[in-house]
């Protein structure tokens, strides 16, 4: 990649380019954090373990040392005395192994999670070019990781070396101690020494993991064409179509449950198509449209209605044709206006006629809708 392409590179990686790269395995990881994990949990569980370590070797070494010319040269017993020595080991040191097994996995997969890319071991040839490996090796990568590497020993080797003259009297005592003293001493010194380790890799980690993130993140950056090229192919994909569906119909929703209670009186099909009017002469010369639906927004459209009282009038033609000639926030057209006019004072009349103030009016006609307007 050529130095400009790298520079147009500017914007953030987008999610879809962000769950590529961790499909392929391309997420920020710092073997430091791993590695100190794992040295920190084997000091812990040296300690834990420590006494049955040491009995146990205790009472191998003593065994051994009290075997005779005459046992060794019995090879039944030798046999039999070898199998319980093994039994009694594995016994030991199966839970320690299981401990240091389940902690290698698990900081393995953290963080990121648990990521297997078959590509990734299969040969590269690219690998073997003498002039790729040595562009690698002297590449900043390479160098930053000669510079971690420099600094993992120097800060081991100060640790290890700081952990062991802290117990420099107790290493020179031990020629003096019985032999389960001796176990016993040296698994605490070395789980102490193993802690040691283990923090002083942790100052590495702290300082790799967030060069780690920000490195990927470099990587991974895009040019604004690259996004642009990615939204297109978005825009083609069923689930971003679905989404947008789902996004329209819960906006659709909202605008619907906020405008119809401000509607004068609801048209529906009965059941298909529903169209909320109101007339406002202060706003437009002509009734409007402030909602309008089919099927489970119709319902919805008269379900709101109801329950803020407003009155629900059964048209199916006009309905259909006000839903299909008209849109949300615009007069309805002028062929109509005699049917919303007469629908207007109808309802003037029933609101009158329900506070005690006139008759009941007479039942609404049967609209004439223009050939234009019919569906």
């Amino acid at each position: 990649m050529s130095e400009s392409s790298t520079q147009d590179k500017t914007e953030e990686p987008t999610q879809k380019k962000l769950d590529d790269a961790k499909k392929e395995g391309q997420i920020a990881r710092s073997k430091e954090l791993a590695t100190a994990g794992l040295i920190l949990i084997s000091g812990s569980s040296l300690s834990w373990f420590a006494p049955s370590f040491s009995e146990y070797f205790s009472e191998l070494f003593t065994i051994q040392m009290q075997l005779t010319r005459d046992v060794t040269r019995d090879p039944q017993y030798m046999i039999v005395m070898l199998g319980e020595a093994i039994i009694n080991m594995l016994k030991v040191l199966i839970p320690f192994i299981l401990v240091l097994n389940l902690t290698t996995f698990l900081l393995g997969i953290m963080p990121g999670g648990l990521i297997f890319v078959l590509k990734n071991i299969k040969p590269k040839m690219s690998k073997m070019n003498p002039l790729s490996g040595l562009k690698r090796m002297v590449s900043k990568d390479t160098i930053i990781e000669l510079i971690k590497s420099i600094l993992k020993i120097s800060l081991i080797g100060f640790t290890l070396y700081k952990a062991l003259s802290l117990h420099w009297h107790e290493l020179a005592a031990m020629a003096q101690m019985p032999l389960l003293n001796v176990l016993n001493n040296a698994m605490y010194i070395m789980s102490i020494t193993l802690s040691f380790m283990g923090a002083a890799l942790l100052i590495v980690a702290a300082i790799d993991l967030p060069y780690q993130k920000w490195s990927m993140n470099k990587k991974l950056k895009m040019s604004k064409q690259e996004i642009k090229d990615e939204h297109k192919g978005a825009e083609g994909s069923p689930e971003i179509k679905q989404k947008i569906k789902q996004i329209q119909r819960q906006m659709s929703q909202k605008r619907i449950d906020s405008a119809v209670p401000t509607a004068d009186f609801v048209i529906v099909n009965p059941t298909h198509y529903a169209v909320a009017v109101k007339y406002d002469a202060a706003r437009s010369q002509a009734p409007f449209i402030v909602a309008k639906g089919v099927d489970s927004m119709a319902l919805r459209i008269k379900s709101i209605a109801a329950s803020h009282d407003l009155d629900i009038i059964e048209a199916p033609e006009l309905t259909r044709a006000i839903y299909h000639s008209t849109q949300v926030d615009q007069e309805i057209p002028a062929q109509l206006y005699t049917a919303v006019a007469y629908i207007l004072t109808h309802i003037m009349q029933l609101n009158a006629y329900r506070k005690g103030r006139g008759k009941q009016p007479n039942t609404l006609p049967n609209f004439e809708i223009p050939a234009t307007l019919k569906r």
